[in-house]
């Protein structure tokens, strides 16, 4: 089973009321992005930095206990490298992200075209999250 995660456009302070959500993406505007966790993240944002995989992306700024949920903030430089990707790039980092063990059939076996959907859909919130000056803050839960 994989995760429950949302992903939603917020300030930081924000963070416990989105904890105590049970659905964050609908409760205050987001995506519902079931699946995608801290792992795939982290392989994201190392994918676009053009280096390895930070532990950092894992550090909870709510925790809701052993099974959560949690509240992780995605690193504002990962939200301004999304929001600044052409139609182009976001194909191109979209086929890369794609190849990543994680998405392989050994563990999730996600289709390629699920894969760039679900970066296309946060690119757009990155972009939305830019614009108002707020941060990306994904909630998630086993």
């Amino acid at each position: 089973m994989g995760a429950l995660t949302d992903f939603v456009v917020a300030d930081r302070g924000d963070a416990r009321r989105i904890c105590d959500s049970h659905n964050p993406s609908q409760e205050f505007g987001g995506l519902d992005a079931k699946g995608i966790d801290t792992v795939k993240l982290g392989e994201l944002h190392a994918l676009l930095r053009g280096g390895e995989f930070d532990p950092a992306i894992h550090e909870t700024i709510c925790d809701g206990g052993a099974e959560g949920p949690w509240v992780f903030e995605v690193p504002p430089d990962l939200v301004q490298r999304l929001a600044g990707l052409t139609p182009a790039e976001l194909e191109e980092v979209g086929r890369k992200w794609a190849t990543a063990e994680v998405f392989s059939p050994r563990y999730d076996n996600w289709p390629a075209e699920r894969v760039q959907q679900q970066l296309g859909d946060l690119a757009a919130l990155c972009r939305q999250a830019a614009g108002e000056g707020k941060s990306v803050l994904m909630w998630m839960c086993l």
